[in-house]
């Protein structure tokens, strides 16, 4: 039942040798035709669904730091403690775009991979109405209680003056980019990497241009800021919207699929909570980390962190970028009962992940104080403190990459309580205990020191999951191709 990768190469060789005729060659060709999951190797595959994603999940990055940088040349330390205040709220938004997004995708990947287009065009409309209607809800929230939001995430006399109004501006741009990355997805995942990569690089590249114009030029402070993040996700979702409507995709947003069914919401809400349980860690660890940070440091070390975490979303845009590359071949793959195909697809994401991880290790050790500077050149303290904290916080990346994969592994091959583990292991299980120990023993290092141990730990429970898993095929978790007779 299980082939592994030589058998399936030998059954396309063998196909192509009986494709001689005329007759044959057409069918072989019409059945591949508009098929974006053939390719000759795995590693072509994975280069073609994952280059973009990385390229894209670079851009992503940019995009939101970006802001960062514009704010800590004008503001200086209060305003990057004022975004940084903002970590949580933007995880907490985001924790309801993966858990449709993310989780109907992966069911969107299996259809396809099952030839069930039908349930795959409902999937996708459903996704769409959830998203649009909860990030429309978390918006309306946001504005009713901002006042009580913002003392809770720990704003002070101090950044209240910055974080409020860029709060205000930035309510409505938080929602359509929950709307536009989940989207984002089905795009990816469709057959059109190169487009979902566009899609991201349109609204870094309209928030790179217009912030200067609205913080500089017009003086609009933070709302300045705020406003040209706005701007991109505005043109980004419009983006979105075209392509679904348009003629190039295959799968398009038709008013009969919009009709919410509680067994395609359910059964991907399944697969998605484990990110979203992530993300929502995510926002918790973050607002713990902020409350260590403003009680051991003060708010040069929120600014100090908010750097060193703009500087790992860089370093670990790569392996997340193969996530999202890996994931939709993993996916269809399983769908497809070819499983050969979808582990060896796992194991050379992670090791091409544990690659990418360690040179931004090195690339932290190394420049800290140059990359620190792009932000605040003139606060010696603030660069001080930060170059401290970018070398801590990126010691051991390279850990990331099979936390990473490991989760999005099993969420591809629809094993929620797995993916949901591995998940939870480094936010809730491990980091927010650190956090919430460590600086009683160590101070504003414990505090720093805090997620690179969770790194480890959480990396050492990831392996033992999936060499259990893998054994059950007697699967060397990074080489063997055998597979146990089922």
């Amino acid at each position: 039942m299980y082939k592994d990768l030589r058998q399936e190469h030998t059954s396309r060789r063998g196909t192509g040798r009986l494709g001689s005729s005329k007759f044959m060659s057409k069918k072989l060709k019409r059945k591949q035709e508009g098929n974006p999951f053939k390719a000759r190797t795995i590693s072509s595959l994975l280069i073609k669904f994952s280059a973009p994603a990385v390229a894209g999940m670079f851009v992503s990055a940019l995009y939101n730091i970006i802001s960062r940088i514009y704010v800590g040349h004008e503001f200086g330390a209060p305003g990057i403690a004022s975004i940084t205040l903002l970590f949580p709220m933007g995880f907490f938004f985001m924790a309801f775009s993966v858990l449709i997004g993310v989780g109907a995708n992966a069911l969107f990947s299996i259809r396809l991979g099952e030839k069930n287009e039908e349930e795959a065009q409902l999937i996708l409309g459903n996704a769409f109405v959830a998203l649009f209607l909860i990030s429309g809800l978390l918006m309306a929230a946001g504005y009713i209680f901002m006042d009580s939001i913002l003392l809770f995430l720990g704003a002070d006399e101090v950044t209240l003056p910055y974080v409020t109004p860029y709060m205000q501006m930035v309510l409505p741009g938080y929602a359509l980019f929950n709307v536009g990355a989940g989207m984002n997805n089905f795009i990816r995942s469709s057959g059109h990497p190169k487009t979902a990569m566009a899609t991201q690089f349109i609204g870094a590249f309209l928030n790179l241009t217009v912030a200067p114009i609205t913080i500089f030029v017009l003086n609009w402070g933070m709302r300045g800021a705020a406003a040209a993040t706005v701007c991109g996700q505005v043109v980004s979702f419009a983006w979105i919207l075209l392509f679904f409507l348009g003629p190039r995709s295959k799968y398009k947003l038709h008013w009969r699929y919009m009709r919410l069914k509680w067994h395609i919401l359910s059964a991907s809400m399944l697969i998605g909570v484990s990110q979203m349980v992530f993300q929502l860690a995510s926002a918790a660890m973050n607002f713990l980390l902020n409350h260590a940070l403003l009680k051991y440091g003060g708010n040069v070390a929120v600014s100090a962190m908010g750097i060193a975490i703009s500087a790992n979303a860089i370093f670990l845009m790569p392996i997340l970028g193969l996530s999202q590359g890996a994931q939709p071949l993993i996916g269809y793959n399983y769908g497809a009962r070819k499983y050969a195909t979808s582990f060896q697809t796992l194991k050379m994401a992670i090791r091409w992940g544990i690659g990418f991880g360690f040179m931004g290790s090195m690339i932290a050790l190394c420049f800290a104080p140059y990359i620190v500077r792009i932000f605040n050149g003139t606060d010696q303290e603030l660069i001080a403190m930060a170059a401290r904290a970018v070398r801590i916080l990126n010691i051991f990346t390279a850990f990331d990459a099979l936390q990473i994969l490991g989760s999005s592994f099993f969420q591809a091959i629809n094993k929620p309580f797995r993916a949901a583990v591995l998940s939870l292991s480094r936010q809730i299980l491990i980091l927010i205990p650190l956090v919430l120990i460590m600086p009683m023993l160590f101070g504003l290092y414990g505090v720093f020191f805090a997620p690179p141990i969770a790194d480890v730990l959480s990396c050492t429970l990831t392996y033992l999951m999936l060499r259990g898993y893998f054994s059950k095929y007697r699967q060397n978790f990074f080489f063997s191709k055998k597979f146990a007779a089922h």
